[in-house]
């Protein structure tokens, strides 16, 4: 049995830095390095992150609320906003996710025994 905790670091997380560099990437025209350097990660991990190898196992981009938050984010990263407000706005869009379910359809996912209708630890 995996904790919310490790399905977050395994899969979430990934996913939404991937998300993250894609956008500074295609969208603001950082190179991978100015992405990386931004993010706190190396430019090899932003490279895994935009040819799939990691990072997108699951769709968020197909989720409005979810985009707005990292639309955000992308923002607070190229207008050069301390680090401690980025990670204060990705924790709230971790919130979210568990707070709307989001993190138990993937817990459901990983673990399709895990009976997501009684277990209700992420919304707690």
């Amino acid at each position: 049995m995996q904790l919310p905790s490790e399905i977050e670091a395994r899969y979430l997380l990934p996913s939404l830095r991937a998300y993250i560099a894609k956008k500074l990437i295609l969208e603001k025209g950082y190179t991978q390095e100015k992405a990386a350097k931004a993010m706190g990660l190396t430019q090899a991990a932003v490279s895994n992150y935009l040819r799939g190898v990691r990072g997108f196992k699951i769709d968020l981009e197909g989720n409005l609320e979810i985009s707005k938050y990292i639309e955000e984010i992308v923002e607070m990263v190229c207008n050069n906003v301390p680090a401690e407000e980025i990670t204060k706005k990705l924790n709230e869009l971790l919130v979210y996710i568990r707070k709307k379910g989001i993190l138990c359809n993937l817990h459901k996912t990983v673990e399709p025994i895990l009976n997501t209708k009684k277990c209700g630890v992420c919304k707690e």
